[in-house]
């Protein structure tokens, strides 16, 4: 994983174990900007892009969020400066023409002014900077949809899927779009997209929930095929989804957190620059 030049300006956490679903594997926190509260300014490598130097997030460790603030150190660097003893503002783009949170903020604002084509713009661009980020790839699938790129916007839906909830609200409405789709060539042999029909997205309060055998046979499937980021972004979403759940659910489906995230440090070591730790 490639650190950025900056790295000795942050305080990195020395002491920084993976062994909980939550926050997320490639997320590395420091001590510049927090409050005190627990939440957290962190370096995260997307998956797949671990050669890449990391943009900087934001911890919201209440509610398992984590938000895509800026598209690099050096940005949060000068957002820090920028504020003084205050807290350093999400940039704009004038501030951070790269910043995901930035650009799909801006892409929220096209949508409601019916300039879609701009909205996609910048959706796209948010997610080459990351692509797990689960908020964007809904709002671009339905942009897609609106422009009838029904290619891209089943790829999109399915990646929008399996993306983490720590990125973002569940896929509930790209799932029911993917379900009234007859057929789909250029996707037939997802492992998401031959379960679609199993999946509710729904989760906590009930006794079963079948979702999690169709997201561990969709890893495996992954994992035969070597399609390494799917797998370990499915595992992320499996593992914070698990994470959530009561002690008891848990024991009934065999999920032992600190096990499945050595799983998914091994998992990640598969990866071309890789692992994630």
């Amino acid at each position: 994983m490639l650190f950025p030049p900056q790295i000795s300006e942050v305080s990195l956490d020395q002491d920084w174990r993976y062994s909980t679903p939550y926050p997320p594997l490639g997320f590395r926190p420091f001590a510049e900007g927090e409050l005190g509260n627990g939440d957290t300014f962190g370096l995260y490598w997307p998956v797949g892009l671990e050669a890449r130097e990391p943009i900087v997030v934001e911890n919201w460790h209440a509610s398992w969020r984590i938000q895509p603030t800026y598209s690099s150190l050096s940005s949060f660097l000068a957002a820090l400066a920028r504020a003084g003893d205050d807290y350093p503002e999400p940039p704009s783009l004038d501030e951070d023409a790269r910043s995901p949170r930035a650009l799909f903020e801006l892409a929220k604002q096209k949508v409601q002014a019916q300039a879609v084509d701009d909205a996609v713009r910048f959706l796209e661009e948010a997610v080459d900077v990351l692509p797990e980020y689960t908020d964007a790839l809904c709002l671009l699938w339905a942009q897609y949809v609106r422009l009838g790129r029904r290619e891209e916007a089943l790829a999109v839906a399915l990646r929008a899927i399996i993306a983490p909830p720590s990125f973002g609200s569940r896929a509930t409405k790209p799932l029911r779009w993917l379900q009234g789709q007859a057929s789909a060539s250029t996707i037939d042999g997802d492992p998401i997209w031959q379960a679609r029909a199993l999946l509710k997205l729904s989760y906590g309060g009930a006794k079963e929930n079948g979702d999690y055998a169709v997201y561990r046979t969709a890893i495996e499937a992954y994992l035969d095929a070597s399609q390494y980021v799917h797998a370990c972004v499915l595992m992320q979403t499996y593992a914070e989804l698990m994470g959530a759940e009561t002690i008891a659910f848990q024991e009934r489906l065999g999920f032992v957190q600190a096990d499945f995230v050595a799983f998914q440090l091994a998992v990640s070591g598969r990866l071309l620059n890789g692992p994630r730790s």
